[in-house]
């Protein structure tokens, strides 16, 4: 749409340019042909006719951005909320994993953890996901930082991969509270030196 309304805009400026020029080339025209008593008149003809190119000039441009600038916000609109549920996901996916995975099968459970991940990878292809990260900051410029949050996000979701790689043998036998004993761990190894990974 952006394009539409540019390409308009540029025609509307074009046209207004030419029939300017075209007013001024008769204008001269005129002015060399006739005798100075009869120049009054052509005067007023010629505002009535500069006044409606500005008018019709005028009256495009609104007609074309108007409707741009509507469209622009609603999609900016349509995006931020997009954003927000992209970054809901995550967060919320990452914070309810140990819980939703101990009671999962270990086919499951690792359907649900790279499901989450896909979420992460969702969250950052939106510019908007710094700002939800600074709203759920409270002041902490280091928790605001999209990257910083990848990066832990990712760190938090290769440990409890790993955990379910090294229990796959025994996973689905394995009572829901003693697998969530298994993924507390996650929570250390999240501490630790970072990992490279998306």
């Amino acid at each position: 749409m952006k394009n539409v309304a540019r390409r308009a805009l540029l025609t509307t400026i074009r046209v207004t340019v030419c029939l300017m020029l075209l007013l001024l080339v008769v204008i001269c025209w005129r002015e060399s042909q006739l005798p100075p008593d009869h120049r009054i008149e052509d005067y007023k003809l010629y505002l009535e006719a500069f006044k409606v190119i500005l008018i019709g000039f005028g009256v495009a441009l609104l007609g074309i951005l108007v409707p741009a600038i509507f469209t622009e916000e609603q999609n900016n609109f349509e995006r931020l909320k997009e954003s927000r549920t992209a970054y809901s996901e995550a967060k919320t996916g990452v914070e309810y994993l140990p819980l939703r995975l101990c009671t999962l099968s270990l086919q499951d459970a690792a359907i649900l953890v790279q499901s989450v991940h896909v979420h992460k990878h969702q969250a950052e292809l939106y510019d908007e996901l710094r700002q939800w990260l600074e709203r759920k900051s409270g002041g902490n410029p280091e928790k605001e930082d999209p990257a910083i949050w990848g990066e832990k996000t990712y760190r938090k979701l290769s440990a409890i991969r790993k955990i379910l790689e090294a229990h796959a043998a025994s996973w689905d036998k394995l009572s829901p509270d003693a697998r969530l004993k298994l993924l507390a761990v996650e929570n250390q190894a999240t501490e630790g030196p970072s990992e490279t990974g998306s």
